[in-house]
């Protein structure tokens, strides 16, 4: 059995990475589960990181546009 689990850059320090890795190997520790863990970067950039929101925005003009959304 192979477990993959690909971990976004979501938290600010590699720290809280490095806490749920441990997290997770104790775990696997503890019910005597064969594991190996590899860390690699991803190989290309990602579309969605590279998006300049402020680029594509568009002026409405109007004040609360979500108050407004269904009309």
């Amino acid at each position: 059995m192979q477990l993959t689990i690909d971990l976004p850059n979501l938290w600010a320090s590699e720290k809280k990475t490095a806490e749920l890795i441990n997290r997770i190997e104790q775990i696997f520790l503890k019910e005597n589960v064969s594991f190996e863990i590899k860390t690699a970067l991803p190989t290309e950039a990602d579309s969605w990181d590279m998006l300049d929101i402020e680029e594509i925005s568009v002026d409405t003009d109007i004040k609360d546009f979500a108050q407004n959304h269904d009309h």
